[in-house]
C-alpha cells in the first residue's frame, strides 16, 4: 500500500492509501474521499492534477484530455494514476470541493420545455425531482460545473453543463443538434414535456476561481457558452466587483442565440462587457466579424493587466486561444478549461 497526499488549491492535505492495482480516484473513493472525477476512462479532464513527488503508472488517456506537453510536465489524470511509489498530488480545486462521505449523485428530472433557439442549437429546460415524493428539489452544483443525462429507455447518456444557477429550480441545458447524434435524435424524436429522465452529478472542475480582483474573461465557443453563463450569472447575484468580458462566437448568423439574455446581464453588470463574434457574417452584421479568438487577441492587447481566462469549446478553439494567451503574456496557470470531447466524454456539449 502507498500513501497518496493530495494538496487542494488553498493548501489542505488529505491523504489515504492505494495499492498499485488501484488508481488514485478508486482507491480515495474506497476510504471514503471523494476526490473530483466523472468519466473514469481517462477521457474528461476532470480529475486532472499535478504530481509533485512519486513514481505511478499512467493508464490510457485522451489526448484531448491530458496533452503530450502536461504528461511530460508531470501532469496527470487520477482515474489513470496507479502508484508505484508514495505520491503526492496537487488539484485545481479548494478543500470544500472534496466529499468525505458518500454522496447523492443519482437524480430524476422531469422534462419541463424543449425549445430550438438557433439552427443548430436546442435549451432542454428539466426540473429535477425528489424520487421518493416526486417533488421539485434543487441539485446543488457549482457554476460551470455539469450533469450526465440518461437517454430513456437505453443505456446511454450524454454530459452537459447547467446554463442555470443552483437556486433556479429548472435547469436549462444548451445543446448542440448534430445529426445522427444519440442524444439530438431523442430531442427530436422522443422527448416531450413530462418525460422523467435519469441525471448523474453533479461534476466537473470548470469553476471560478478565486484570485482576489484580477479581471476574468470568459471565452466560449457555441453550446460552450453554458457553464459560462452559469458562472457569469453566478457573478451578478453575489455582485462580484471583478472586471469580466465575454466572448461568445459562433460560424454563421443563423447560429446565433440567447442575445438578448446576454445584452441584459450587460446592462445589469456595470462591470461586465459582452463581444459577440461570427466567423463568416452576413451584410448588415453589427457585431464583431471573425472568430472569437481574434477579439480576444484584440481585448489582450489592450488590458493593463492579465486576465483570469476560462474558456469552453471545440479543441481548436482553445489552442488557438492558448496560443494568443501566450503571445500576450498570460501566464499559463491562468487559463482554465473545458473542451468539447467525444460524444459521451463532452462536458459542454455532445
Amino acid at each position: 500500500m502507498y500513501k497518496v497526499s493530495v494538496i487542494t488549491e488553498d493548501d489542505f492535505e488529505v491523504t489515504f492509501e492505494c495499492p498499485p492495482n488501484d488508481n488514485v480516484i478508486s482507491a480515495g473513493v474506497k476510504g471514503d474521499v471523494i476526490l473530483l472525477s466523472s468519466c473514469h476512462e481517462g477521457g474528461c479532464a476532470t480529475c486532472k492534477a499535478e504530481c509533485l513527488e512519486g513514481d505511478y503508472e499512467l493508464g490510457r488517456c485522451s489526448v484531448q484530455a491530458l496533452p503530450p506537453d502536461e504528461e511530460e510536465a508531470s501532469v496527470v489524470l487520477l482515474c489513470q494514476t496507479f502508484p508505484r511509489s508514495d505520491l503526492v498530488v496537487k488539484v485545481p480545486y479548494t478543500f470544500e470541493r472534496i466529499s468525505f462521505q458518500k454522496v447523492n449523485t443519482d437524480w430524476r428530472g422531469e422534462i419541463v420545455a424543449i425549445e430550438k433557439i438557433a439552427s443548430n442549437v436546442a435549451k432542454l429546460q428539466i426540473a429535477p425531482k425528489d424520487p421518493g415524493n416526486g417533488e421539485t428539489v434543487p441539485i446543488p452544483f457549482v457554476p460551470g460545473q455539469y450533469l450526465d443525462i440518461g437517454i430513456p429507455g437505453t443505456e446511454a447518456s450524454r454530459c452537459y453543463s447547467m446554463a442555470t444557477i443552483d437556486d433556479d429550480p429548472r435547469l436549462d441545458f444548451l445543446i448542440r443538434i448534430l445529426p445522427g447524434g444519440r442524444f439530438s435524435e431523442f430531442l427530436s424524436s422522443d422527448a416531450e414535456p413530462g418525460l422523467v429522465m435519469k441525471l448523474r452529478g453533479p461534476f466537473g472542475s470548470f469553476n471560478i476561481r478565486e484570485n482576489g480582483l484580477r479581471a476574468r474573461y470568459f471565452v466560449a465557443g457555441g453550446t460552450g457558452l453554458a457553464p459560462v453563463l452559469s458562472m457569469i450569472r453566478y457573478m451578478n447575484r453575489e455582485q462580484h466587483p471583478q472586471e469580466a468580458k465575454l466572448f461568445f462566437g459562433v460560424t454563421h448568423q443563423h447560429e446565433l442565440f440567447y442575445l438578448d439574455e446576454l445584452r441584459q446581464l450587460e446592462a445589469e453588470m456595470p462591470n461586465l462587457k459582452v463581444y459577440v463574434s461570427v466567423m463568416k457574417p452576413e451584410a448588415g452584421w453589427q457585431g464583431c466579424a471573425g472568430t472569437v479568438v481574434d477579439e480576444l487577441t484584440r481585448q489582450l492587447r489592450e488590458a493593463k493587466a492579465k486576465p483570469d481566462i476560462y474558456l469552453c469549446g471545440p479543441p481548436p478553439m482553445i489552442d488557438a486561444a492558448f496560443a494568443v494567451a501566450a503571445t500576450n503574456g498570460v501566464p499559463k496557470e491562468q487559463l482554465y478549461v473545458e473542451k468539447f470531447l467525444a460524444s459521451g466524454q463532452a462536458a459542454a456539449a455532445e
